[in-house]
């Protein structure tokens, strides 16, 4: 009985969530783009993921300093990356929490502080544990409050041209790619990996400031998460209170539970099946395989002496210089609207063509066809990247973007935790950079492949579900005109 009961409530819980997304469509429709302050906070989501994304990409010569000054092999310091990059993404529902009690900006500047902190203490690091807390997880910490906030925040402000727009903001990581690597050597060389963490921690603080231009959004449909608007919470109410009058038997730890989960925005899995299909593709690809891409890129071009650390370190800035334009190339691609090219399609063709670029890096066995390699690897992984919101924004809507980002990074964020030490480990074991490529290569390809095979299912099983609670939606409607009629009647 208890189980039917709670079957029975999470279905009315969808079916009100259902009922407040049509309302917020149609008030979606009414409201306006946000103006010059809409491409300035465009502007701002791309310094903050010139930090957010950029500096995991750019940090190859700091690992080989770190390597030789502590003298541990790849695999030990492989796991400050991991580290950071679990806590970053694994902090996606506490970002959520914090948005919706401080707001956008104060969550932000929190997390510029934090991060800032991170790069300062671990200039005191007397040995590599050490970095694992400090660039690791407090640095994780303070970035996990802004990478989801930045890429939710966009289409509540930018409407008619959010791809352009996401486009843009996402080219940051890119760009700090582009510029954080040759300036992660040039201080290196000047200060001492040391220094270069002291200086990086003033440079960072500048989030701080992207955080000032972010605003709180005026429109209650402009909202973010699963929340309700105050007919839709009525309704539900209602429905809660009776299902607690007649049954009795849930206790408060499993209320307390349930309503947890309705808050972290969780049904948006049971929801949306095309949705938990992309979380899977997310975790092997942006989790498991692409943190330990630029820095092992850097470190095998060294183990096999392609070239100098000044002529490595530019490799790495054309990677990122391609990555700007993957996605620019993007948004062009998606703007023709091509009927079999969905961005969940674009999405899966990039996982394969990354997927297939690591497959055969092995055979740059030059400078020159290393550097092709290096090019080819940053556009498709512009691509891709470019379509981390924007591929779960087209599936669950602009209004549940925010949750959808702070459910899908944790998948990332475990990924992100088990895949640069596998990388590292295998060539600790087989001391060839090359299997550590073909793990990632493998990794990417079967996404892509798993994402394209299986998204039509999906999408028939979300056109079922959608249209069963749509149906379900009008019959709780004529039920409560009959119930009023009745009433009225009676009266």
């Amino acid at each position: 009985m208890s189980i039917r009961v709670g079957e029975q409530q999470d279905r009315q819980f969808v079916i009100c969530c259902c009922a407040d997304n049509m309302e917020r469509r149609e008030n979606m429709s009414e409201t306006k783009d946000g103006g010059v302050y809409g491409w300035i906070l465009v502007l701002s989501c791309h310094v903050c993921c010139m930090f957010v994304f950029g500096i995991y990409q750019a940090v190859g010569p700091l690992f080989v300093r770190l390597q030789e000054y502590f003298d541990v092999g790849s695999a030990r310091t492989s796991w400050i990356l991991s580290v950071a990059t679990f806590t970053e993404l694994a902090f996606g529902p506490v970002a959520n929490f914090a948005m919706k009690r401080i707001g956008y900006r104060r969550t932000v500047i929190l997390g510029g502080i934090l991060s800032s902190l991170g790069f300062f203490i671990s200039s005191f690091a007397p040995n590599i544990e050490f970095l694992y807390f400090s660039f690791g997880i407090v640095l994780g910490c303070g970035y996990g409050l802004i990478v989801t906030l930045q890429l939710g925040i966009l289409p509540l402000f930018v409407k008619k041209r959010y791809i352009i727009a996401n486009a843009l903001a996402v080219c940051g990581s890119s760009s700090g790619a582009f510029v954080f690597t040759p300036l992660w050597q040039l201080l290196i060389d000047w200060f001492g990996w040391r220094g270069s963490c002291i200086v990086f921690a003033a440079i960072n603080a500048n989030l701080c400031v992207c955080g000032a231009i972010f605003k709180e959004p005026t429109n209650q449909s402009e909202q973010p998460g699963p929340t309700m608007s105050s007919a839709s919470a009525g309704r539900c109410d209602d429905i809660s209170s009776s299902d607690d009058k007649n049954d009795d038997r849930l206790t408060n730890n499993q209320t307390t539970l349930k309503r947890l989960y309705e808050t972290c925005g969780c049904t948006l899995l049971k929801r949306y099946p095309t949705f938990t299909l992309v979380a899977f593709a997310y975790f092997l690809t942006v989790g498991v395989a692409f943190p330990g891409i630029p820095p092992h890129t850097v470190a095998r071009a060294q183990v096999q002496n392609l070239g100098s650390q000044n002529a490595i370190a530019l490799v790495m800035s054309v990677f990122g210089a391609m990555a700007v334009i993957g996605r620019l190339v993007t948004p062009v691609i998606l703007h023709f609207k091509f009927r079999l090219l969905t961005s969940v399609h674009l999405y899966g063709w990039s996982f394969v063509c990354t997927g297939v670029t690591c497959l055969l890096s092995p055979l740059a066995s030059s400078y020159t066809k290393y550097f092709v390699n290096a090019a080819f690897l940053g556009l498709f992984c512009g691509i891709f990247l470019c379509l981390v919101s924007q591929a779960p924004k087209d599936i669950v809507g602009p209004t549940n973007l925010t949750a959808a980002m702070a459910i899908k990074t944790p998948f990332a964020g475990v990924g992100g935790l088990i895949g640069p030490v596998i990388g590292g480990w295998i060539y600790d074991t087989t001391k060839d950079y090359n299997n550590t490529f073909y793990f990632y290569g493998s990794c990417l390809l079967f996404a892509g492949i798993v994402l394209l095979v299986f998204k039509p299912f999906t999408d028939r099983c979300q056109e079922t579900t959608q249209s069963d609670i749509c149906a379900d939606v009008a019959t709780e409607k004529d039920h409560g005109v009959n119930m009023v009629s009745k009433g009225t009647n009676t009266g």
